[in-house]
């Protein structure tokens, strides 16, 4: 007959009771977060779909199209082959819809996905509620907002680079060796859609001979690493090729060296502007308000240094979101400049994670608490004031409305010039006309110390003679590109000096001219 001690019973059923009221706030906490969770990846599904077919196609969504469908020049698809992952599925996207909003749909579909993951891999690093913010930083940024709205590859770029990363961290956190091959598999698809992305390849190695030489993973690790490294190089060899003598990529020589200032500001970029970094730098108020906020985001991402000291995977997450930019700075010193926002992104929601693992450290303090929501009040200011600039102001040129504006009004005989590489493919996508379309060559005239330019000279190809209607397409240039917008300038004036200007409308980001000649 067994005896029961009434105070060890008494004991046992206080434990038992704490142990199921911790247990049954655990889930409710764990419920809580997956309703908060659903909320913020339904708003950031709201503001992805919204305006979604407002604008036509831009230059560079054309030419995903021609280069999926196999109908683009020769120079524009094999500038593209060293990408194909994402071209193959907008390929088989395409059999089932080919509207401007079923087109940016595969883009909004990886770009929502991306919320959840930064969320998954935020609880890996940091944490449940560090993970909540990140996630929610991912959904307001109008940054992703406005690339999950472009038929292009920079959200299945980011996709295949948390999804590696996820991997990646699973590996070591719980010695399994499939996450080892399931990292390099998606590793691989990663580059074979963004090549710039191998970057984070070079971060993984390095963190495993760094952290983990002795881990029984890192010889499967290593073998895969150097598999994926042999498959990128099978395309890969002939990048440097490609892109140097390519005028899809020169635009790129044209932009100044950038500075550390710059790649500073590519972390106010992720979380505040829809702009490219060479148009628009910082929030779109300008002015105090924006270096203020700039100076806040960058504190906040020093502050999450204090708990990666202490947590290992935090720092993992650190090298994926400050290397590339860092590698991009030093390859711009020698070549053409990589610090660009779009060719980056990849790297924003392992900012948004450290960002928001900084903010966390003000909150935990009872005394800057209050600091902490007064950030937050901002964060939600600026991010109201760019969404809405995002959604009321074209970012690019529109060829839809560019294309139907002409054919409306156009008579029999009249042609059109557009200064842009290749018009033909991007004018002709949506014109349904009859005038004929020829791209205009600009060149610069020099003084004669031959140290700056003060004119232009229009050259068309295939047309001996300017004569008769004539319209000039022309894309508005950004004023901070100081060449290109002295030579926007130049261009107008040389068609008022040199032509009657018979009309002059301004369709967003596009000028169009109707002249005749004098």
């Amino acid at each position: 007959m067994t005896v029961h001690d009434p105070e060890n019973v008494s004991k046992d059923s206080n434990k038992s009771f704490w142990s199921n009221l911790l247990s049954h706030r655990q889930e409710k906490l764990a419920v809580l977060a997956l309703c908060i969770l659903l909320a913020i990846v339904g708003l950031g599904l709201v503001l992805r779909l919204n305006e979604l077919g407002t604008y036509g196609l831009f230059g560079d969504e054309i030419y995903s199209v021609l280069v999926a469908t196999g109908k683009g020049d020769p120079e524009l698809i094999a500038f593209d082959s060293i990408r194909p992952v994402y071209f193959f599925l907008l390929k088989l996207w395409m059999n089932f819809g080919s509207s401007e909003e079923w087109l940016r749909l595969l883009s909004v579909i990886f770009g929502t996905a991306n919320i959840f993951l930064t969320y998954y891999l935020a609880t890996l690093v940091s944490g449940r509620k560090v993970a909540l913010v990140a996630a929610a930083l991912m959904a307001i940024s109008p940054m992703e907002v406005h690339y999950c709205q472009l038929v292009r590859m920079y959200t299945l770029g980011s996709f295949f680079a948390l999804l590696g990363s996820i991997a990646f961290l699973k590996a070591w956190q719980t010695g399994n060796a499939q996450f080892v091959y399931a990292w390099a598999a998606v590793r691989t698809l990663m580059v074979w859609t963004l090549p710039l992305t191998a970057v984070l390849l070079g971060c993984d190695i390095a963190l495993v001979l760094w952290k983990e030489r002795k881990s029984k993973l890192t010889p499967a690790a290593i073998a895969c690493f150097v598999a994926v490294i042999a498959l990128y190089l099978c395309f890969a060899w002939k990048m440097p090729g490609i892109t140097a003598h390519s005028a899809y990529d020169e635009w790129r020589y044209g932009l100044p060296v950038p500075q550390i200032s710059d790649a500073l500001m590519m972390f106010v970029n992720f979380t505040s502007t829809a702009l490219p970094i060479q148009e628009c730098e910082g929030p779109y108020a300008g002015g105090m308000l924006a270096d203020f906020y700039s100076f806040v985001v960058l504190c906040l991402m020093a502050l999450s240094f204090l708990p990666a000291l202490k947590e290992r995977w935090l720092i993992w997450c650190s090298f994926w979101a400050v290397i590339p930019i860092l590698l991009a700075l030093v390859a711009s010193q020698f070549t053409a400049s990589f610090v660009i926002t779009r060719y980056l992104m990849f790297a924003s929601p392992f900012a948004f994670i450290i960002i928001s693992a900084g903010w966390g450290e003000l909150w935990k303090s009872m005394k800057l608490r209050v600091l902490a929501v007064f950030i937050a009040v901002l964060y939600v200011a600026i991010m109201w004031m760019n969404l809405a600039h995002l959604f009321t102001h074209p970012v690019s040129e529109d060829w839809r409305e560019t294309s139907q504006y002409i054919q409306a009004y156009e008579e029999p005989g009249d042609k059109v010039i557009v200064w842009n590489y290749h018009s033909e493919y991007l004018f002709n996508y949506y014109y349904r006309g009859k005038i004929k379309t020829y791209d205009v060559a600009v060149d610069h005239v020099l003084n004669k110390e031959k140290t700056e330019f003060v004119d232009v000279k229009l050259l068309v190809p295939g047309l001996q003679k300017i004569s008769g209607r004539t319209w000039f397409v022309i894309r508005e240039a950004p004023e901070n590109w100081t060449v290109a917008w002295m030579v926007y300038q130049k261009f107008m004036e040389h068609l008022e000096r040199n032509f009657n200007v018979l009309e002059h409308k301004k369709l967003g980001r596009t000028d169009i001219f109707l002249v005749t000649d004098k």
